[in-house]
């Protein structure tokens, strides 16, 4: 298996929480967020992650949660009763909708507001004023194409509290959302909860900072020892 991947994605951490867990071996195809064309190639659209399994491209990060559920069910990361089952899909694509733009916004605002930390993330290695030029490029790209702005902010930062909160209310403080062990669901949340940690004042908001901390498990799982080759 192959993931085409941006390493800094939740999408692509996911992904990569999962294949841990799953300890399934694979390789990681890192591709530029201002190039695609691997991507498109890969997929015939240019949204990462991208899993290559033989001839087979997923994308898409909850098809290809359910993907490796399918192909490799041990251990299982969506529970067997239908109900159960229901109920997991659901809190998956809540955490999905929710969080994940969110998310994002709240990120990429801290990050645009720090000149070269955009830079180091979107063209590391890179100095020079070549690259401070590109960093102003994608700022304006990155701001128009999410929305973000000192607006979506104010916005952003009391709704994350607030569905922080909702996440602990259902955690109800046992340590995933059902019982047996992680579920995408849990996956879902602690991925796209994580960029949260960019802003040091929601991280000083209990519920955020409970959220985070018990998301941290996961989050841990994805390093390089997980990620094959």
């Amino acid at each position: 298996m192959k993931l085409v991947q941006i390493p800094f994605s939740h999408n692509c951490v996911k992904v990569r929480i999962a294949l841990a867990l799953k300890k399934i071996d694979y390789e990681i195809q890192n591709i530029s967020p201002m190039d695609r064309t691997t991507v498109v190639a890969a997929s015939r659209q240019g949204l990462v992650p991208v899993l290559i399994d033989g001839d087979r491209a997923v994308a898409d990060s909850t098809a290809i949660l359910l993907y490796l559920e399918e192909r490799h069910p041990d251990p299982p990361l969506v529970p067997a009763d239908p109900k159960m089952r229901a109920e997991c899909l659901l809190l998956e694509d809540w955490a999905d909708q929710a969080l994940m733009a969110l998310s994002r916004r709240v990120a990429y605002w801290n990050v645009t507001s720090t000149p070269g930390k955009l830079a180091r993330m979107f063209f590391p290695g890179e100095t020079g004023f070549t690259v401070r030029l590109k960093e102003r490029i994608a700022k304006r790209r990155v701001l128009d194409r999410f929305h973000v702005s000192e607006a979506s902010y104010r916005r952003d930062a009391p709704e994350a509290k607030r569905l922080a909160a909702l996440a602990l209310a259902r955690l109800g403080g046992r340590p995933w959302l059902f019982d047996g062990g992680p579920t995408i669901a849990d996956i879902a949340l602690a991925a796209m909860a994580a960029p949260l940690a960019s802003d040091e004042a929601l991280k000083a908001d209990p519920a955020v900072a409970s959220l985070l901390s018990w998301g941290e498990r996961l989050v841990a799982e994805d390093r390089p020892a997980s990620r094959g080759r």
